[in-house]
């Protein structure tokens, strides 16, 4: 009886670090886009950092933002995907 418990805690222990793992992979990428973006390179330069992920950008006025988002699915929770996804930017010129 508290064999299935004690399962279902450490799976859903695990998918939510291994959503905190594809989250802080997100922050990197997000971040190396959104400053690479602001020094002036290429969009197309900067796509081979996405595999499978969603890219959006938002200008301001001083800012060059990054959105990258991807859908994960855990693995206790079949057909209820999540969507995990960071904001970054970099100020334009790169500076």
């Amino acid at each position: 009886m508290l064999l299935p418990v004690m399962l279902m805690i450490i799976g859903i222990t695990l998918g939510s670090l291994s959503l905190q793992f594809e989250r802080m992979k997100l922050v990197s990428i997000a971040a190396t886009i959104s400053r690479a973006i602001a020094r002036g390179e290429p969009e197309e330069k900067v796509m081979i950092f996405l595999g499978g992920l969603t890219l959006s950008f938002e200008n301001t006025t001083e800012l060059i933002c990054a959105k990258v988002s991807k859908q994960l699915n855990l693995p206790g929770l079949p057909g209820l995907p999540l969507e995990v996804s960071d904001q970054e930017c970099a100020r334009k010129l790169g500076l």
